[in-house]
């Protein structure tokens, strides 16, 4: 078994995808790896450094090659892709009356 496992940012991401690729880095649940991190967050006097950390970590854990992201969060579907070129297409109008 030659397979090596990378730390990258989850496809199945709420924000930046930074939680879910850690705990698809560990085989755990994301949902555990997020509550964890709110409830650490959220403890008196460290929200500024958790939100530091994680913006941290989204600079340096690199996105999933190519996937495609989906935003559940903002329910936007928003889509990384990298980008197409058309060649030799026409327009034609497709209304007959």
């Amino acid at each position: 078994m030659n397979s090596k496992r990378r730390l990258t940012r989850s496809s199945k991401r709420i924000l930046t995808g930074v939680l879910g690729g850690i705990a698809e880095y560990f085989g755990i649940s994301a949902a555990m790896v997020r509550i964890i991190f709110v409830i650490l967050t959220i403890y008196p006097g460290h929200i500024l450094f958790g939100l530091l950390v994680y913006l941290l970590l989204t600079v340096l854990i690199p996105e999933d090659s190519g996937t495609m992201h989906h935003s559940t969060f903002w329910g936007s579907g928003q889509q990384s892709r990298s980008r197409k070129e058309l060649h030799d297409v026409t327009e034609e109008d497709t209304d007959k009356k």
